[in-house]
């Protein structure tokens, strides 16, 4: 019989943390093929896993419950939908999926609504930034 344990992550470090406006962030899911975020809390995330360089202490610290983004990609979104559309990117539409019952990203969404980016205008976005 299989033993199944769950073992939470305990620390997670963000390496760049960027607010983005909601054209902006679209675009880049639509040249990176990004089929989904998530929407959690009034916030789309995106976090990046991928780090140049990783290796066997990145393994090592994902086994002591480290988990480590390369970038986390935020855009102010109050309301959930199910999916949004690029209104320049002709049929693409982006799935959020729902993580408000995610308790780890209602704590990321929490802490990124803490963070100076929070009140910063997105760069290179038009009426205010989202």
């Amino acid at each position: 019989m299989i033993h199944f344990k769950h073992e939470p992550v305990e620390e997670i470090i963000i390496k760049n943390l960027v607010h983005e406006c909601l054209e902006n962030f679209l675009y880049e899911c639509y040249t990176l093929r990004f089929k989904e975020a998530l929407w959690v809390d009034g916030v789309i995330i995106r976090p990046r896993n991928f780090i140049f360089g990783a290796g066997e202490k990145e393994y090592d610290d994902l086994m002591k419950g480290t988990r480590c983004y390369e970038k986390v990609t935020f855009v102010k979104f109050p309301k959930y939908a199910e999916s949004v559309k690029w209104k320049d990117g002709g049929s693409y539409d982006l799935n959020l999926l729902n993580y408000n019952n995610n308790s780890k990203f209602r704590e990321l969404a929490k802490w990124i609504k803490t963070q100076p980016e929070w009140d910063e205008r997105p760069e290179g976005c038009s009426k205010g930034g989202g």
